[in-house]
């Protein structure tokens, strides 16, 4: 059982939120956004938003400049 995080298979667990992936993987940049399955994932549901077994969670870190 596992998940694609990134491209990468990444184990999953039953209970698996957004946020324990984001901290397991160690994205640790202020400012980034989550997919899961093409689907936005706000913010605020990170720490209870499950993810399913199968599922493609993409994370990506926005960055700023000039």
């Amino acid at each position: 059982m596992s998940i694609i995080v990134n491209g990468d298979n990444h184990p999953w667990r039953e209970g698996l939120t957004v946020a324990q992936v984001i901290e397991e993987k160690k994205y640790s940049f202020p400012l980034k956004t989550v997919f899961i399955n093409g689907q936005r994932v706000p913010k605020p549901d990170w720490p209870t938003r499950i993810v399913a077994d199968g599922d493609e969670v993409n994370v990506l870190h926005l960055m700023s400049g000039g």
